[in-house]
């Protein structure tokens, strides 16, 4: 086997586990999310699709038709790859980014068809590392909002996206250049780095335990903050928009009551930690002062964990408020912060309109 051929099959390598990947998630996607118009999982699955077209494309200009068309409509494809992964990350990412890096991953595609090779390769080695940084910011920020197994997985995701980075930047034409000089083939080296890079973020991927833990924070309803003296709500968070529907007191107290009728009727100590009911999960969460539910689509560990989080924050930080309570609920109203921050919403309201229909109750 000459070099060409280990070369060759390297791709064939790479587009294979490309196109696997790309199925995971698509029919993934297809079986557990079809009552939605699009998700993250469709949209990576169409980022590692388009990567594995656009290998395919290049494959046939560097092994068999050299058309600067063949090289333009691969990294093409690359691209709109890329730029489907970056524009998921800043939608996800809560920071004020104004898509700005999906914009310039869009110049970028579009400059390539306006220039000779050797221009839109320059302008490619000077973007791609960005994209790849604002890749890296995703993964990261994965780590950071999962726990547990999940983390583990997005952990080693990102291991893998940093060792397929590596290889994408040893087999460029620039960095190929170099080391030709030099008397080095550094392309099966890059090749192996990206095939080895992908097998490990498809194996995390595959061990995933469901595809809804990358999407928790959209699977979220309503947060209820009851007090335990009172039955009171002291606190309501909606995180969708609410379309009329029972008040958050009246729900609190159909809440308190279950979890009581359950206790008597099973004569149990321990506390009901949730409940299911048709296509909604109730969360149950309890501390010192207040009995926490938190309404979701799915039960997902990373939800009790946060619960748990929310509920000792929340405590802590209105221990005194409990104490000399007069039942003001407009007392809480900060508390939106801290459901924020925990759960790591974009935009925090001020006031909600539900915390305000208590505090007429009350009044």
């Amino acid at each position: 086997m000459d070099l060409q051929d280990l070369i060759l099959g390297l791709f064939f390598v790479e587009v294979t586990i490309e196109l696997e990947i790309s199925l995971f998630f698509l029919f993934g996607w297809r079986k557990g999310e079809k009552e939605r118009k699009w998700s993250i999982v469709a949209v990576l699955g169409l980022y590692f699709l388009f990567l594995a077209i656009g290998r395919i494309i290049l494959i046939i200009h560097d092994f068999h038709i050299e058309e600067p068309v063949f090289y333009f409509m691969g990294i093409g494809f690359s691209l709109l790859g890329m730029l489907l992964f970056i524009f998921i990350a800043e939608y996800i990412i809560p920071l004020n980014t104004r898509y700005i890096f999906t914009l310039l991953g869009i110049g970028t595609l579009i400059s390539i068809f306006f220039f000779e090779k050797a221009t839109a390769q320059f302008i490619m080695y000077l973007t791609i590392p960005i994209i790849f940084i604002m890749g890296f910011a995703f993964i990261t920020f994965l780590i950071h909002r999962t726990s547990g197994k999940v983390r583990n997985y997005f952990i080693i995701i990102f291991i893998g996206q940093f060792i397929y980075g590596i290889g994408t930047g040893l087999n460029t034409d620039f960095v190929w250049g170099l080391f030709y000089a030099a008397n080095i083939e550094i392309r099966p080296i890059g090749l192996l780095c990206i095939v080895g890079g992908l097998a490990l973020i498809a194996f995390a991927f595959w061990r995933l335990p469901s595809f809804t833990e990358i999407e928790w924070h959209s699977k979220m309803l309503n947060l209820y903050v009851i007090t335990k003296d009172h039955g009171i709500c002291c606190l309501y968070y909606p995180f969708q928009e609410q379309k009329g529907g029972l008040g958050p007191q009246l729900i609190s107290g159909g809440v308190t009551g279950i979890i009581g009728l359950i206790k008597e009727m099973t004569s149990s100590k321990k506390h009901l930690k949730a409940m299911d009911h048709e296509d909604i999960e109730i969360i149950f969460e309890y501390g010192l002062y207040t009995t926490t539910a938190l309404i979701v689509e799915e039960d997902l560990q990373i939800y009790h964990d946060k619960l748990k989080k929310f509920v000792e924050e929340f405590e802590d930080t209105y221990k005194q408020k409990f104490i000399d309570w007069t039942g003001a609920v407009a007392e809480f109203e900060s508390a939106v912060d801290i459901v924020g921050r925990i759960f790591e919403q974009k935009n925090i309201p001020a006031k909600i309109s539900g915390n305000e229909d208590i505090c007429g109750e009350d009044a």
